[in-house]
Parts: C-alpha cells; sequence; structure tokens
C-alpha cells in the first residue's frame, strides 16, 4: 500500500503543472450527449480465451460496477487498449468526453479498458466524473490488482498514460504519455489504434 502511494504522490507532482492548467479546460461535469451503450465485460471473463499459461501475464481486477475481469479480456480481442488515469488529474478528466466516444468506435476486434489509480476503497470521485462524462467503457481498480500493479502499473511516471496489448496481453509498442496534441483525441487515438494493428497483422 505505501509504494502504491508513492508512486500515487510522484505522478501527482509530475503532473501538477499541467493537471493545474487543464482543470479550468475540462470542468468535471462536462456530459456527452450520446453514451454508447457498453458491451458486457462478463463475456471476456467466463473462460479464458487461450489456455491457461498462454497469457503474458495475469491478473484480476474489479470493475467500478463489480464485474471481475481478468487476462482473458485481451484474448477476445486483437488489440486492447489500457487508458490509466486518476480523478484527481485535470488532462485525464479532459479527455474522458472523447475516450467515451473513442469507445463508441472502435471496431469489433479492439478492446478498451480503463484502470484507475485512485486509491482503492475511495473510488466515488472516479465514478461520479466517469457517470457526469457519459463513460460506459469499463473501469477497473487499478491499485486493488496486484497483477495490473506489477504489470503495468509500475512501469508508469506520468497520467494519463494509454498502452496497448495484443491477444495474448502481450504491451505492443511504446506507451503514449499525455493527451494527443494537435488533433482531436479520437482521431488521434483512432490512427494510433490502427497503426498498432497494422503492426500486428505484419508479424
Amino acid at each position: 500500500m505505501k509504494k502504491a502511494f508513492a508512486i500515487c504522490m510522484i505522478m501527482a507532482l509530475l503532473l501538477a503543472a499541467g493537471c493545474a492548467k487543464k482543470v479550468a479546460e475540462a470542468p468535471v461535469n462536462q456530459t456527452v450527449s450520446a453514451a454508447p451503450a457498453a458491451p458486457a465485460v462478463s463475456a471476456a471473463t467466463e473462460a479464458p480465451a487461450k489456455p491457461t499459461g498462454d497469457y503474458a501475464f495475469s491478473f484480476s481486477a474489479q470493475t467500478l460496477g463489480g464485474e471481475t475481469v481478468t487476462e482473458a479480456f485481451f484474448g477476445q480481442h486483437d488489440l486492447t487498449m489500457v487508458n490509466v488515469w486518476a480523478s484527481w488529474c485535470g488532462p485525464c478528466r479532459g479527455e474522458l468526453p472523447e475516450l467515451g466516444e473513442l469507445y463508441g468506435k472502435l471496431p469489433q476486434n479492439v478492446g478498451f479498458l480503463s484502470v484507475t489509480i485512485d486509491e482503492p476503497g475511495d473510488l466515488k470521485a472516479a465514478q461520479d466524473i466517469l457517470a457526469q462524462n457519459g463513460c460506459t467503457f469499463p473501469c477497473l481498480d487499478g491499485q486493488a490488482s496486484e497483477g495490473l500493479t506489477k504489470n503495468v502499473l509500475n512501469g508508469i511516471m506520468a497520467i494519463p498514460t494509454p498502452l496497448f496489448f495484443d491477444s495474448p496481453g502481450n504491451q505492443g509498442g511504446a506507451m503514449i504519455v499525455g493527451v494527443p496534441q494537435g488533433s482531436s483525441v479520437v482521431d488521434a487515438y483512432m490512427a494510433e489504434i490502427q497503426a498498432r494493428l497494422d503492426l500486428l497483422n505484419a508479424k
């Protein structure tokens, strides 16, 4: 717990200036008029899509709605985007409406997981912000999952950070740090997703 708290504090210090600038630009109560319908998370957790041991790492995490998600989620998609964020991070909050829009436009073979690093057991702020922004994608309690902490969170030095994983759970390409600049968030992420899919198909 102390280690997780230390990571959280480091991220907060690194992002203090950027977060302060973005808070005014992205009020917490910003909403999206038409939220996409969320596919059932449970379909990806009923049974592994691959034999046990065929994943790069294992994890078990609870969504903010109480569903259990495991590494089998990766096996349901050719590519999964995992976005790490926190409710206290202004830039993270600022891109949530666009992430909600992106979620509704993803190709069928691409999955999306949101992972909050808010303190375990204190997730109401994250729940409220997601609801206010019309975000229906699954959001995991990252710090309460030893598998996610060890294999995903420990390698992150700033947020928001999107990472991309292939079907066996291998990270594909470099992580992206921060909100995309110079174009719409949706267009930037869609281009990145297509580029990662192209790399997978070229193997």
